[in-house]
């Protein structure tokens, strides 16, 4: 039950932060706009955002990004050395973005073609 209750507390601090910061703000939706993120999503995935809806995309990000730090907060919570907490962090960290980004590459990559996304 601890575990769940962290999950939930990480995930809604970072969905809010990322969502006030980047999503609802404008000069920080501007900057998504020519962020690393957007850049790694059009060249791997080779969606063209002029034909989805960016604030979507963005919420969906937000969503996945805060997936990815709850579910790695949660994980490294099982251990108690410091050192083996960065290493499991690690190890769970980078595949878990990986294909989290996967999923969501793929569900855009088909949205793309559909009219009024």
């Amino acid at each position: 039950m601890e575990y769940l209750i962290t999950f939930i507390f990480c995930f809604t601090i970072v969905y809010l932060i990322y969502s006030i910061v980047v999503v609802y703000r404008k000069k920080g939706f501007e900057k998504f706009k020519t962020s690393k993120q957007l850049l790694f999503f059009e060249t791997a995935y080779k969606i063209d955002f002029k034909k989805i809806n960016l604030k979507k995309f963005a919420q969906s990000l937000a969503i996945t990004n805060a997936f990815i730090i709850a579910f790695t907060c949660t994980i490294i919570e099982i251990f108690d050395n410091l050192i083996l907490k960065m290493l499991v962090g690690f190890v769970i960290l980078v595949p878990l973005m990986l294909l989290m980004y996967k999923i969501l590459g793929t569900v855009y990559k088909k949205k793309e073609g559909k009219k009024n996304v």
